[in-house]
């Protein structure tokens, strides 16, 4: 059976961390970070294959944790998913444009979050089965 791919949950709600691990923990390995510093050090540590990360966390935002996600080199190709409760098309973006691969409205729907997390781990499948076509040419 194939190894479960991971994925980092970096919110500072313990609420939200809870429901994403109990949505999310059947199909894949799930890891937890409170805050934007945990996220970086466990992603760097971990190598998940997706990151979900809420926008509005104190200390670091999610925004300031996606822009040190994507300059560091170990950890600056894993796909992020941004966790908002924003209506505002300027924080989408601005997140599209710091390189996230989509959005996940709260308060969510465990339907939803797993369709949308199963699209991206798809994005992912395909992106790397495109690569290792070009490598072989």
């Amino acid at each position: 059976m194939a190894e479960k791919r991971k994925i980092l949950a970096i919110d500072d709600a313990p609420m939200v961390l809870r429901a994403l691990n109990e949505i999310l923990k059947g199909d894949y390995d799930m890891l937890i970070a409170k805050n934007g510093e945990a996220g970086i050090e466990s992603a760097k540590k971990n190598k998940p294959d997706l990151i979900l990360l809420d926008l509005v966390m104190p200390g670091m935002s999610g925004f300031e944790t996606l822009a040190f996600l994507k300059a560091d080199p170990d950890t600056g190709d894993i796909p992020v998913v941004l966790i908002t409760g924003s209506e505002m098309a300027v924080d989408e973006e601005k997140g599209y444009a710091q390189g996230a691969v989509d959005f996940i409205k709260k308060p969510f729907v465990g339907v939803i979050v797993k369709r949308r997390v199963s699209f991206v781990m798809e994005y992912i499948e395909m992106q790397r089965e495109l690569k290792q076509l070009k490598e072989g040419q």
